[in-house]
């Protein structure tokens, strides 16, 4: 019979076979243990009757984020949410709804917590753990090109029950795009100077 408890410190030291999928992202012991203990009560564990690790959820809280969700219009500016930093389930135990269970629970506890959406990245060829979040709601938010090193990512996103509207899926014009242009046209000023300059010299050298 499965059990599913709260994740134990312990646990760090039981998961290396889960871990090392290929599929799985490879954190640093140290990033998993600052993530269990910040948010400890948000990580789960599935065992099996002789204790093994059948699969295991590491989630946080991202509290008091800049970006506002919304339309241009209409900002919500509690935008408290929940991240999923790691779920993933031993290849010997898949397609037993554990995922599912796991998650489910995730979402009540953030639920409780009045929280807007929950968020993950995943790879773009792991089209399983697509699958399964879009059967439970997830939508793709936004493609990440350069994500990881040998793939394309997606940042997933599932409006949680505050979201009535599904504000979180609304894409107005990020901050962070704006920085972009505005680094990129900082980069390109001494560049378009560099090149004149060197046309001059060019053009004296000829002379």
């Amino acid at each position: 019979m499965t059990a599913i408890r709260e994740f134990a410190l312990q646990d760090l030291f039981k998961f290396n076979r889960i871990v090392f999928d290929q599929l799985t992202e490879v954190y640093s012991l140290e990033v998993f243990l600052n993530k269990f203990l910040e948010y400890p009560f948000l990580s789960e564990v599935a065992t099996a009757p002789d204790g093994q690790i059948m699969g295991f959820l590491i989630g946080c809280r991202i509290i008091d984020s800049d970006n506002r969700v919304g339309d241009t219009k209409h900002f919500d500016f509690n935008n408290n949410h929940g991240h999923v930093s790691v779920l993933s389930i031993d290849h010997r135990y898949r397609c037993l709804g554990l995922g599912t269970i796991l998650m489910n629970l995730f979402k009540a506890k953030l639920d409780l917590k009045n929280d807007l959406f929950v968020d993950l990245y995943v790879r773009r060829r792991n089209a399983q753990a697509v699958r399964l979040y879009m059967s439970l709601g997830f939508v793709i938010w936004r493609e990440l090109p350069r994500y990881y090193r040998d793939d394309i990512g997606y940042e997933m996103r599932l409006p949680l029950t505050r979201d009535v509207n599904r504000k979180c899926l609304n894409q107005p014009k990020s901050k962070l795009g704006n920085l972009y242009s505005i680094g990129h046209q900082v980069l390109e000023m001494p560049m378009n100077y560099l090149v004149r300059l060197m046309n001059a010299l060019c053009s004296l050298m000829m002379k």
